[in-house]
């Protein structure tokens, strides 16, 4: 080969080697604009004659990025159609609308009936050391006396008292006329009747206190105090607080005045029939 044979093949060199340079920065800006996958990773399809310097140099990333994010090394090699990760974008957070939580309607108000107050007939015996007919400060309440609470149909209650926990009231489930008769024990003088006729209304708190005494009365040595009040269970309306302001007691004949009258009627049958035989007497005289 001649030297103007040599001095040809030069020139195609340098003509390739100039090709070749010119090539690089048009692949560059041949590039489309990047666009990341539903996870945010960005490929580069390998080209013919595509080296990892190169693909650097192309995409504008760092050749230790590039081997680090597709796990390769320096003497690793790559062919046409291989896809390298170039970059991974992290997608921003999108705010998730809160959905509002059904609440249910407020319940439906619902008006409860207030119950109407009771009607009650409360009993109460005392022992009355004085014997005036009331129970004055001292005189205790009297055990094992027997109340018996009636109307014109049927007994309502039966009680015996213990001494402490009276007043015992009776519900008064129809309001009328209901009599209250008490037990006396043996040798006991009553001080107020023990017989008691009493009309109860709707909604009436009726006290009833019974007297007596066993032996001989103390005497009274001061103005007796006035009548104290039996207490009453709680939240409960005073006598009279129904339709009717006046409730009606009828003391019935007590033991003693009974006793009496008994007596008042013996003595005028004996009269009689003394004033009888006297008579047939005198009319048999010859």
């Amino acid at each position: 080969m001649g030297r103007q044979g040599q001095i040809g093949i030069w020139v195609v060199v340098l003509i390739w080697l100039g090709l070749l340079a010119q090539g690089l920065p048009a692949r560059a800006q041949a590039l489309p604009t990047a666009t990341p996958d539903a996870d945010g990773v960005i490929y580069y399809v390998v080209q013919p004659g595509d080296t990892l310097s190169a693909i650097a140099a192309y995409t504008g990333v760092p050749i230790e990025t590039l081997l680090a994010l597709n796990n390769l090394s320096n003497s690793d090699f790559i062919v046409a159609g291989d896809r390298l990760i170039v970059s991974i974008i992290t997608p921003e957070a999108t705010e998730v609308p809160l959905t509002p939580t059904a609440t249910r309607p407020p319940p439906t108000p619902v008006n409860t009936a207030v119950p109407p107050p009771p009607t009650l007939l409360c009993l109460t015996a005392f022992t009355d050391a004085n014997g005036n007919g009331q129970q004055d400060p001292g005189e205790p309440l009297q055990a094992a006396v027997a109340f018996t609470v009636f109307d014109s149909t049927a007994v309502v209650a039966n009680y015996v008292t213990d001494g402490l926990s009276e007043p015992y009231c009776v519900d008064i489930q129809t309001p009328g006329e209901y009599q209250v008769t008490r037990s006396v024990a043996p040798g006991e003088t009553l001080t107020t009747s023990g017989n008691r006729t009493v009309i109860i209304n709707p909604q009436d708190v009726v006290q009833l206190q019974f007297g007596g005494f066993i032996g001989t009365a103390l005497p009274v040595t001061s103005t007796p105090s006035p009548r104290p009040t039996a207490p009453l269970p709680q939240d409960l309306p005073v006598v009279g607080s129904g339709s009717s302001e006046e409730v009606t007691v009828q003391d019935e004949p007590g033991v003693s005045q009974a006793g009496l009258i008994w007596l008042g009627v013996v003595i005028i049958v004996g009269l009689l029939l003394t004033a009888s035989v006297v008579a047939i007497l005198y009319l048999r005289r010859p």
